[in-house]
């Protein structure tokens, strides 16, 4: 398979992942597409290393925490077995969510995910993404005041 090739089917799994697993729900999807060894670093919301593991956390804060959970792409870049997408987060916080109540609220926050690909198997993505804007819309914190 020539660079350009291989660098497109990564994309076609990273983008198979958010249509069926983060858009779609199908959480099954996660054992097609993710390798049996793989590593998702989410930063506050933590790090998970196998596909059970990472298959608990999205049921919990992912399709459990938020109705009409939706990730759209906005911009993405990729080199080799690596795709990095920009992205926005959006649904109702309808379920716990790191430990607090639902809100009944709206939001959308931006994020940036950096995947690496393995046998056409995600095999680990490292994720940042804009909590404190969360947390500011869903009204679970909030700044100090200035001055």
């Amino acid at each position: 398979m020539s660079p350009a090739a291989s660098t497109e089917a990564n994309i076609a799994v990273v983008s198979r992942f958010v249509d069926e697993v983060v858009n779609g729900g199908n959480l099954d999807a996660i054992d097609e597409l993710w390798a049996g060894d793989m590593v998702w670093r989410g930063g506050s919301l933590g790090e998970y290393h196998g596909i059970d593991a990472y298959k608990s956390f999205m049921a919990a804060n992912a399709a459990g925490a938020f109705t009409g959970m939706r990730l759209d792409v906005l911009q993405v870049v990729a080199q080799g077995d690596t795709a990095v997408l920009l992205f926005t987060n959006s649904g109702t916080h309808t379920g716990d969510f790191m430990g607090t109540a639902p809100t009944g609220k709206h939001a959308r926050w931006l994020g940036v995910g950096v995947y690496r690909i393995k046998n056409h198997k995600i095999a680990e993505a490292t994720f940042a993404e804009d909590i404190l804007g969360l947390l500011l819309q869903l009204g679970l914190t909030t700044l100090p005041s200035a001055g």
